[in-house]
């Protein structure tokens, strides 16, 4: 039996214990203070929204526990420090593989940062906007060319509201995404995709799917015992957070950035 400590928003906690119901070898210690759960025996560490993410990751690490935290995460080079990321979710990523020789996308998230409270807004947009970059990555590779608009429109704050994307892959597909944050609205992803001979316009809730879940907590518990590599490995989530940053360049600066014109760092 495998013990894991889980803090985060009562909200996704409940979600991770419903998902788990069948893990018969996974037992869950979950609260929404994380030094409550770090004083219990636990084997690994599994952090949602909470805040001092990087204080937390740290304090696990120095008692010798596995990590696996939502974005946005600083310790992306530590070999014990893995990435939860809807972005990464198996359903999203399997429905969006079968369409083949797509030329166009269109990505809309539609989010409101609200419902984690007090979460700030910061780590919450950063967050969504980090899962879409995963998102982005495992469907259509690396991007080439970018120009992005952030703006405020319906929140005070120094967070964007609005933040549109156009992209070209290196693969030469190109598209756009939208992240809208939103009062009392549904978290929800829309995907339209061209291709030659068909467009496809679908929509699914952007919450987790419990298969996805636990099959995310079973290869964490496989990493920790030495079993397996993390599902989203940290070379991946580097290019994400470098991908970020190119888009709020882009709109800092107002500018298209082309991807062999630019050096950008992680993080």
């Amino acid at each position: 039996m495998m013990t894991l400590g889980v803090a985060g928003h009562d909200r996704e906690i409940d979600a991770h214990r419903d998902a788990l119901q069948g893990c018969r070898d996974i037992q869950l210690v979950h609260q929404a203070d994380c030094a409550a759960v770090l004083d219990q025996k636990i084997d690994g560490l599994v952090l949602l929204h909470v805040e001092d993410k990087s204080h937390w990751i740290g304090v696990a690490l120095a008692a010798g526990l596995h990590v696996m935290a939502t974005h946005p995460v600083q310790e992306l080079s530590h070999s014990k420090v893995c990435v939860l990321s809807l972005g990464k979710h198996t359903h999203f990523c399997s429905a969006l593989a079968v369409r083949r020789g797509v030329a166009h996308y269109s990505l809309e998230l539609s989010f409101d940062s609200a419902l984690f409270d007090p979460i700030d807004r910061e780590t919450i947009c950063n967050q969504a906007a980090l899962d879409v970059c995963d998102l982005l990555l495992s469907t259509w590779g690396p991007a080439d060319v970018l120009n992005s608009r952030m703006r405020n429109f319906f929140h005070l704050g120094r967070m964007e509201d609005v933040s549109v994307v156009l992209l070209r892959m290196c693969n030469g597909v190109e598209g756009s995404v939208t992240l809208l944050d939103f009062t009392a609205i549904a978290p929800a992803l829309r995907i339209r995709a061209y291709a030659q001979d068909e467009m496809v316009d679908t929509s699914w809730p952007w919450v987790w799917e419990a298969d996805d879940l636990a099959a995310y907590y079973r290869n964490f518990v496989a990493f920790i015992q030495g079993r397996a590599q993390p599902l989203l490995g940290l070379e991946q989530v580097a290019e994400s957070y470098r991908l970020f940053e190119w888009m709020r360049m882009s709109a800092r600066r107002d500018t298209i950035l082309n991807r062999k014109e630019i050096k950008y760092n992680v993080l």
